[in-house]
């Protein structure tokens, strides 16, 4: 599928928001329905969640802060009419340690930039039964 650029927003996530919740929010309020997020800053603490794949299930991962955000991206689409934000962290610790995963709920900001770049046509998602995920309907 191609896909064009619309417009591209620069925005900073408050102060102790959720970050998943936050970055829903702001796609809402920018009426962004599609699109690419790339982000970085810091978190006061981490909800990441991994797949298994053998189960077709999540599990989650807490993390306490402070964290870095040394890489943040992921995607806008929506599924039966509803705003989904797929975001993918990776995260260091004081001595540098990785860690990353899927974007849960929970994850408060210390201080997060963040660029939106609204694509078209718009990203719809569907339940994909071979992996048991919300994939591009594409």
């Amino acid at each position: 599928m191609e896909s064009r650029q619309l417009r591209e927003y620069v925005c900073r996530i408050p102060f102790d928001s959720d970050l998943l919740l936050s970055l829903k929010e702001l796609a809402k309020k920018l009426q962004v329905r599609s699109g690419c997020i790339n982000l970085i800053g810091a978190l006061r603490n981490a909800n990441l969640l991994y797949y298994i794949q053998e189960e077709k299930r999540f599990v989650g991962n807490a993390f306490e802060g402070p964290l870095e955000i040394t890489s943040g991206i992921g995607n806008i689409a929506s599924i039966n009419d509803d705003i989904i934000i797929h975001c993918h962290l990776v995260l260091a610790d004081r001595n540098g340690a990785c860690f990353g995963g899927h974007l849960a709920e929970g994850s408060r900001v210390f201080a997060a930039e963040v660029n939106i770049r609204e694509l078209s046509p718009p990203l719809t998602r569907k339940y994909d039964p071979q992996t048991g995920l919300n994939l591009f309907d594409i």
